[in-house]
């Protein structure tokens, strides 16, 4: 029988680093310092599985720079009555003249992707992947195969006044991260959810949608860094990678997997506690908090991979803007960058390597003024497993913490480690340590529940 603390063991999106696997621990570490009663910041909340594990324990401020994090913390939080009459209502989008337009303008390229799948066409599939962005080819003149049907789609789209936000995923992502059909569907639940007027419904009703597009996306790994890779480093197509990925991924129904996901929303439980979602930065977050928050958990980047990249797909559904799309330079010629990320996508000082020290060394500075605690994650490198290096170490981490805390010390989610930092190296940089947590406090008292 599933525990009531269990139950709030929930994944939201196949998520980089997800701390699903740890939640107990991390609870159990969080619990251990921050008195009854008191609240708890999650500074990067992310896909707000942390968040929503310790909101039974203590009122939450779930914080990130991302839209999509915000959306989904406050449909983890939010108690809303979400009847079979509001779902009812939403699903008739797709009888609605909208829906009838957009499925006209892409009913081509579906029929064409179909078939591709269908007579096993790799070349035609490793052509949609790579080119078959409407947005894209709007931009960007190219002589390939799909070129002359997506000059239709855009052609009708201007016609019925859908070149616009209410196209954005099947416009910018159809073909590369879905199916176009996936893409249509995602539009026209989007355009949907647009619509409902109460906020708490609409959050859900996004959050939904969010995790959907996460378990649909046909990517490697499921994030949206970029799209599937079908060709060697020689130029052959990948045949087994883009035909056994496109059969696994593109053909999954959209609208049955949506209303899973909608129906696990609502059957979360939710605590009494009162909890609240914020969009921000670190920094501004950090000096805003309520005196009544005494913990803050941090799970930020560590490498140069931003997470912007991995999530920008998600970021723009949220949004449902029209970003103007980054470019590179190859070869001299500017081109639209291969995984149509945001011009603007948030860059964070975290991944930078020049910045990131500075970065911790405020929010260790911030957090220690307002005595509060501060609990890090961190994972140790290891260079044998050839994973992306860390821009600062954790002995860096220990050493910029014990500037502004009495008591700094290391758990292991393997074996407690109580380390005095006086011979600290072999131990900070082992191999054998997945996931630790750095415990700053700067007094005993903080570690009573009374």
């Amino acid at each position: 029988m599933t525990s009531v603390n269990n139950k709030y063991n929930f994944r939201t999106l196949n998520y980089l680093g997800s701390k699903l696997r740890l939640l107990d621990f991390i609870e159990e570490n969080i619990a251990s310092v921050t008195p009854k009663g008191c609240g708890v910041c999650d500074l990067f909340a992310g896909s707000g599985c942390v968040s929503y594990k310790i909101s039974r324990l203590f009122p939450i401020t779930s914080c990130d720079i991302q839209g999509y994090s915000k959306v989904i913390c406050y449909a983890l939080f939010s108690e809303c009555s979400i009847s079979d009459a509001d779902i009812e209502e939403l699903l008739l989008a797709f009888n609605s003249d909208f829906a009838c337009t957009l499925k006209s303008a892409f009913k081509e390229v579906i029929g064409i992707e179909q078939s591709a799948i269908d007579n096993k066409d790799v070349e035609l599939l490793t052509n949609i992947l790579e080119h078959g962005s409407a947005e894209v080819s709007r931009l960007e003149k190219n002589d390939t195969p799909v070129y002359k049907y997506l000059s239709k789609v855009n052609m009708s789209l201007y016609n019925n006044g859908l070149d616009s936000e209410k196209s954005l995923i099947s416009r910018y992502y159809g073909g590369v991260y879905f199916s176009y059909q996936q893409a249509v569907d995602l539009d026209i639940l989007l355009d949907a959810i647009h619509k409902v007027k109460d906020y708490n419904k609409k959050n859900v009703f996004l959050a939904a949608l969010l995790s959907t597009a996460s378990d649909i996306v046909d990517t490697v790994g499921k994030h949206f860094a970029q799209p599937i890779k079908a060709r060697d480093s020689k130029g052959n197509i990948k045949s087994s990678t883009v035909y056994n990925k496109a059969v696994k991924d593109k053909t999954i129904k959209v609208l049955p997997l949506y209303q899973e996901w909608l129906n696990r929303y609502i059957a979360l439980p939710r605590s009494k506690n009162s909890h609240t979602a914020i969009q921000s930065n670190y920094l501004d977050c950090l000096r805003n908090l309520p005196d009544n928050v005494k913990t803050i958990y941090a799970d930020p980047p560590y490498t140069r991979d931003h997470y912007s990249r991995f999530y920008h797909v998600l970021e723009t559904m949220t949004l449902r803007d029209t970003p103007e799309i980054s470019t590179v330079k190859i070869h001299g010629e500017k081109h639209i960058s291969n995984g149509i990320y945001r011009k603007d996508r948030h860059q964070s000082p975290f991944c930078i390597r020049s910045q990131a020290p500075d970065a911790f060394r405020e929010m260790f500075k911030i957090a220690s003024s307002t005595g509060k605690n501060v609990l890090l994650s961190y994972s140790p490198y290891d260079e044998t497993k050839k994973t992306h290096p860390r821009v600062v170490t954790m002995q860096q981490l220990t050493d910029l913490a014990k500037e502004y805390f009495s008591s700094v010390e290391i758990k292991s989610a393997g074996h407690f480690v109580h380390n005095k930092l006086n011979s600290t190296e072999h131990f900070l940089e082992a191999s054998n340590e997945a996931e630790v947590l750095i415990i700053c406090t700067n007094s005993i008292a903080n570690k009573l529940n009374d």
